[in-house]
């Protein structure tokens, strides 16, 4: 999802006097890269899992009693609220202007790029309209980056790339400073509301016209607030919490007691420890290297990676593919994901530049 502020050498927010917060850079923390990184492979490998490889999966399909797509998702939500409070948890008032501004330079003109270019293809492909049937209006959803959210309604869109998880990040830019402002200044109060928010919503009984509760605010509220209240008030994790995190988890791969959304809560969440844990054992240049590569393009790997399985395995038949094939196929997917990756980045880049560069005055 992979889509988040989650850039940890982003400007960051300290507070000050004023009420104006001085802009720095903060070092990196590599922690934030390598679960970053590892949950943008885990949802690389969900989606090359499934439906492709269904029949026989090569790679774990539900770990921990979990959906191995929802332990995806949830690392990058603890990482997204992880980070954005690392960047702008200091700042005694945030500045909504510049906040908002720089989350829509993040998300949305790299979104569009790649819709654009998608579907450019696409339409060659299916030699016309490759949507017939979707109402031209429905393009707002898409303008909107909320596509593939409401595409889990019974409302048609244009979904083309970005999961749900991009409508879900959306939404939570648009509260973080409401929770900022409640996990720094009542942080007691704040977690109470949250927890309350959430098994009321686990407990009620209701539809959204379809839409899964994993797919609502409140459900993910524990995940993004944890990420939060690390970042804050927790920072390091010392070995009994580590160690308390890995038994939890083997005790869910064993006979799994935690399942559903309740599951991916607390799986995400011990995860989450255990991974900041032991991330400090593989820091190392070797390790940093990838690792960094991989998060800093985790957005446009969230952005292409489904397009570029579902046409190569429009090319492969996946069910008679050996075991080691199929994880040379896995190899391939994720080389060619990575490089147009890069490109999108750079294009996005590039992009940014140009129109900037329209509206400078000529020296």
């Amino acid at each position: 999802m992979a889509t988040s502020d989650t850039t940890t050498t982003s400007p960051s927010t300290v507070g000050s006097q004023s009420s104006e917060a001085t802009t720095k850079h903060r070092p990196r923390l590599f922690y934030l890269d390598f679960i970053r990184a590892l949950a943008a492979i885990l949802i690389v490998i969900t989606h090359f899992n499934n439906p492709f490889m269904l029949p026989h999966p090569i790679f774990m399909y539900e770990p921990f009693g979990i959906y191995v797509g929802g332990l995806g998702v949830s690392l990058f939500l603890i990482i997204s609220g992880a980070a954005l409070m690392y960047n702008h948890g200091e700042a005694e008032k945030l500045n909504l202007k510049s906040f908002y501004w720089k989350r829509f330079k993040t998300l949305y003109p790299m979104f569009w790029i790649a819709f654009i270019v998608a579907n450019a293809f696409l339409f060659l492909r299916a030699r016309g309209n490759p949507y017939p049937g979707v109402p031209k209006k429905n393009i707002i959803f898409s303008m909107l980056g909320i596509d593939g959210m409401v595409a889990n309604t019974s409302i048609p869109t244009f979904y083309t790339l970005g999961e749900w998880f991009l409508g879900f990040i959306v939404i939570f830019y648009i509260v973080f400073p409401l929770l900022r402002w409640g996990v720094r200044n009542h942080p007691i109060p704040s977690l109470v509301i949250i927890l309350v928010l959430y098994i009321a919503t686990l407990l009620i009984d209701f539809s959204l016209d379809g839409l899964p509760k994993s797919m609502l605010l409140t459900t993910r509220l524990p995940e993004l607030a944890f990420g939060m209240y690390f970042t804050q008030y927790i920072k390091k994790i010392p070995w009994p919490m580590a160690l308390a995190s890995l038994v939890f988890l083997v005790v869910q791969e064993i006979h799994p007691f935690l399942v559903d959304d309740l599951g991916t809560t607390f799986v995400g969440i011990a995860a989450f420890m255990l991974l900041v844990y032991t991330s400090r054992f593989v820091d190392y240049q070797p390790v940093r290297v990838p690792v960094k590569s991989i998060s800093r393009y985790s957005y446009p790997i969230f952005l292409v990676h489904h397009v570029v399985i579902i046409q190569i395995f429009n090319l492969i038949n996946p069910t008679s593919l050996s075991a080691s094939a199929a994880y040379l196929l896995f190899f391939a997917d994720f080389t060619i994901i990575m490089v147009f990756s890069v490109i999108l980045y750079r294009v996005n880049k590039s992009t940014l530049a140009y129109i900037r560069s329209m509206f400078v005055a000529e020296q």
